[in-house]
């Protein structure tokens, strides 16, 4: 079972729907649901998206996330975070959880994001990240960085950078490997105050460039509904969001026509 296991993992990351680690991981169902567009946004899950994106949040927040690829226990994603604004700016504490017994990834990171005048604003972020492998491979401890910025040019656009993994790391000396640098950079247009689109493009130094966007339609409130498609691997997502009070709660699904369904659900809480 655990070569059929190392095999279907040995396939995945072939094809691309595998995330090795410090890859960049979009979190929340609202970035699912919109073919993984996130960059741009500014919410709780900015801790994990764009950490710059957390300097527009007034309130604390604190919720919890998860994101199953494939309906497969192995690649199980399980994200957690909390945010605090104070006068200075605000900051964050995230941590995650990827994989199985076999392999698993455990990250937790503090964040700390600015406001700079009323249209800018960055943030950074350092990571601690722990690999787990069972066949007294033992476990990789490793301490990461990233950066983020956010431009709201109008009350329409913004536009979200973020830079993962800037500074060299290396994971293994004997072929000598580094986590992935990674650089995302994305387009928020507000068409109305229930209609919005998203794209983004996504590089990092392991594969192809990755093309993403999405939508979103208030149907009435509090519901919404998106949509979103990606590229590397191609995949089509969808799914909704209901904000009722202090609670947010997001659910989608993507689809890839080889692999199936990955489901993925947020739900997070606003102490205003």
């Amino acid at each position: 079972m655990k070569n059929l296991v190392t095999t279907c993992l040995l396939i995945l990351a072939a094809t691309g729907v595998v995330f090795p680690a410090g890859e960049r991981t979009a979190a929340g169902g609202r970035a699912a649901a919109m073919g993984g567009t996130s960059v741009a946004n500014s919410d709780l899950w900015s801790l994990f998206n764009n950490p710059a994106g957390l300097a527009w949040l007034e309130h604390p927040l604190a919720g919890a996330c998860f994101e199953n690829h494939f309906l497969a226990r192995q690649l199980m994603y399980e994200f957690l975070g909390g945010v605090l604004p104070f006068k200075g700016g605000v900051i964050g504490l995230l941590g995650s959880r990827y994989g199985n017994e076999q392999y698993n990834e455990f990250k937790a990171g503090i964040c700390y994001a600015k406001k700079f005048g009323k249209h800018f604003s960055a943030g950074t972020q350092i990571n601690y990240t722990r690999i787990h492998l069972t066949d007294n491979y033992g476990n990789k401890n490793i301490v990461s960085c990233e950066i983020g910025l956010l431009f709201q040019a109008t009350r329409q656009i913004t536009i979200g950078v973020q830079l993962v993994n800037p500074v060299p790391v290396k994971i293994t000396m004997h072929p000598a490997e580094h986590l992935p640098a990674t650089i995302c950079t994305g387009l928020l247009c507000r068409f109305s105050n229930s209609f919005h689109m998203t794209v983004e493009a996504e590089k990092d130094t392991e594969h192809p460039v990755s093309l993403r966007a999405g939508a979103e339609y208030l149907v009435a409130r509090p519901a919404k509904v998106r949509v979103g498609i990606s590229t590397s691997p191609m995949s089509f997502t969808f799914g909704f969001g209901i904000e009722t009070g202090r609670l947010t709660i997001d659910i989608s699904s993507g689809y890839h026509q080889a692999l199936g369904f990955s489901p993925a659900g947020s739900l997070s809480y606003s102490f205003r």
